[in-house]
């Protein structure tokens, strides 16, 4: 017999994977960014700018951060989050990975 669709079931799996998905990125860009604070340790500022490897490590860090902005959002859908969460990105990344 063929379970039947759960739409409460279905958002609340949903919910839970974009808080996965934003406590992944968010460990991603420390990631990347600890990578660029430790290459800034012994890296030339001429070796940095033609590092392929860190022009890599940037983009990585800020496609984190773009993705977790419209993660959030997402997950504030429907919800209160609108009024519990301010705008600043730090404090929403910070909120939205201690749930």
């Amino acid at each position: 017999m063929a379970k039947k669709f759960n739409q409460g079931r279905a958002e609340r799996q949903f919910k839970q994977k974009l808080r996965t998905m934003i406590s992944s990125a968010a460990h991603t860009q420390n990631i990347a960014d600890q990578a660029m604070d430790l290459a800034g340790q012994f890296m030339t500022e001429d070796a940095i700018s033609n590092s392929d490897a860190y022009r890599v490590i940037e983009n990585v860090s800020c496609a984190c951060e773009e993705a977790m902005q419209v993660l959030i959002e997402e997950l504030k859908k429907g919800t209160r989050l609108y009024e519990i969460l301010p705008d600043d990105s730090d404090d929403i990344k910070r909120k939205a990975i201690e749930e």
